[in-house]
């Protein structure tokens, strides 16, 4: 794996936990400069620092991206035109929600129908407190993630195993440390349709705008229902 692709694996991991750290520094400046309550205090505190981050951890990944060559087997060969990507960005947000679905009724029947999603309930209430974060939830951090899991992650292992099981890993470390065991197996297949649309493709943009449709409309609705 090229050492420009472990910059970023580090850099990500990095940015992933340095909210123990960061936040606390970010309440302590709020505190001292507004009278809201400590949940508000809190939840701002981590939205802000997350937010920062993230851009951060995007800049730093496109400045070690630059004028790098590409040596990222999977995008070999031809690549999808513009209106064919568009179609895929489509077709892939429809898989990824029925994924979804698959991946809950087979854990339902193994372990019963597992609760709302905890990830998902958290970073709702971040951006009930916050809209900002409404910004990060749909757009940036599917970026991110893209270009991590599957341009880095997926993309590197790729030219040291086989494809599949490239995509079992990544889509493992993608599942993994959304942190929410309920839902491994829906993540999990999910990183798995992302890598199909990356390698179908040949475009790293085509999985970034499936996975920006789905956590949007996810979104839509967790925030339209109540939950």
């Amino acid at each position: 794996m090229p050492k420009h692709y472990w910059t970023i694996i580090f850099t990500y991991f990095i940015m992933l936990f340095s909210g123990v750290i960061g936040a606390p520094i970010v309440r302590a400046i709020l505190q001292a400069t507004s009278t809201q309550s400590d949940t508000t205090l809190n939840a701002l505190a981590v939205v802000i620092w997350t937010i920062f981050s993230n851009l951060l951890a995007l800049l730093i990944a496109w400045l070690v991206l630059r004028n790098k060559p590409e040596t990222n087997k999977i995008i070999f060969g031809e690549k999808a035109s513009s209106a064919t990507s568009l179609l895929w960005i489509i077709l892939g947000f429809i898989i990824l929600m029925a994924s979804q679905y698959i991946a809950i009724y087979i854990t339902a029947l193994f372990i019963g129908m597992p609760s709302g999603s905890a990830n998902t309930e958290s970073l709702l209430g971040y951006a009930k407190t916050a809209p900002i974060f409404l910004f990060f939830i749909s757009i940036t951090g599917p970026i991110l993630e893209e270009i991590v899991f599957r341009k880095v992650i997926y993309g590197g292992l790729a030219n040291l195993i086989n494809i599949h099981g490239a995509a079992v890993i990544s889509s493992f470390l993608f599942a993994l440390l959304h942190g929410d065991m309920n839902y491994l197996l829906a993540y999990f297949l999910i990183g798995l349709v992302l890598c199909y649309l990356y390698t179908k493709t040949k475009r790293i943009i085509v999985p970034m705008g499936a996975h920006i449709l789905m956590n949007t409309f996810v979104l839509i609705i967790g925030l339209t229902m109540g939950g």
